[in-house]
């Protein structure tokens, strides 16, 4: 039972992902002194039987809350729905298809405050319980890309994962929420972790915390167009948000490449498709990099 005001909210998403959320749940059971977290979890319309596994576990006081979604609000949509009733110093974002260790709070907690300046902290992300891969602090490149390090010092970064985000509440307070416009999911902690550094923030990635990732287990179900698309769509998105005139020019340059390589791997419309978007939302894009130019990050909801 709980003795006081939790330090952490955890803010869990499901899709059709019983299982994994089954057993992420038990995993913060396990490895977390009940006391110290309170664990928000949001549905996003499933139809697996997660609901009654969901309202089972919140009646074995495993689970704080359980938002009820009727669809699937996307990861910066749902997420913010966690955010908003969150009431603790620090915010995590943690996705269903991952396994903590013991004294990962503690740890995390040692990082962030070890300096004032540091805002989010990222974990070590070895993919499966014996995987070699550990994702660290990852840098967008000048095509837009996400690019993964694998490296084992722990550090400032330009961006770390958005499997386990652990946000301190004076970030949140300052720039606000997820970017809803990322809508349904990629790019969203990007753009998180770059409005963060505008605001003065540091990134960190702290390989001395490890957080099993399955690696998007829900996620590798939608493949295709829609993947692609919706990748590139918010690939360019943030390109347009925060890269300086002069990698944009570099983006474009680029970009034709891209144009012409996909011509001869037949997706060139689903790419022109990504770029419609963007110029359907062009004005609302060129609104906030203005706002964000001038210091104004703080992003809301309705």
């Amino acid at each position: 039972m709980k003795t006081g005001r939790p330090i952490v909210s955890i803010i869990m998403l499901n899709w059709n992902g019983k299982e994994y959320t089954k057993q992420c749940i038990e995993s913060v059971a396990e490895n977390t002194a009940r006391e110290k977290y309170e664990l928000i979890i949001v549905d996003n319309g499933s139809t697996d039987g997660s609901i009654e596994m969901l309202e089972e576990m919140k009646r074995k006081k495993l689970v704080d809350v359980v938002i009820l979604n009727s669809e699937n609000k996307g990861f910066a949509g749902a997420n913010n729905q966690g955010l908003k009733i969150a009431n603790c110093k620090y915010l995590f974002l943690l996705n269903n298809d991952t396994l903590l260790e013991k004294n990962w709070l503690e740890k995390m907690i040692q990082v962030a405050e070890s300096s004032e300046k540091i805002g989010i902290v990222g974990p070590g992300l070895p993919s499966g319980k014996n995987g070699n891969e550990n994702f660290g602090g990852g840098y967008i490149d000048d095509r837009g890309i996400a690019r993964h390090s694998y490296k084992n010092e722990e550090g400032p970064a330009e961006q770390v994962g958005g499997a386990a985000f652990f946000i301190k509440i004076s970030v949140f307070e300052k720039i606000g929420f997820l970017d809803e416009c990322f809508n349904p999911i990629y790019f969203e902690e990007s753009d998180y972790c770059a409005r963060a550094r505008k605001a003065g923030f540091e990134v960190w990635h702290t390989p001395n915390v490890r957080i099993i990732h399955f690696g998007s287990a829900i996620v590798k179900k939608q493949a295709g167009k829609w993947s692609y698309v919706t990748l590139n769509k918010n690939r360019v998105r943030y390109m347009l948000l925060h890269f300086s005139k002069t990698r944009l020019l570099k983006g474009f340059f680029w970009e034709l490449l891209r144009i012409i390589k996909n011509i001869f791997t037949l997706k060139v419309h689903w790419l022109f498709a990504a770029y419609w978007i963007n110029l359907k939302n062009f004005s609302e894009i060129m609104e906030k990099r203005k706002r964000y130019s001038k210091g104004n990050l703080f992003v809301g909801t309705e």
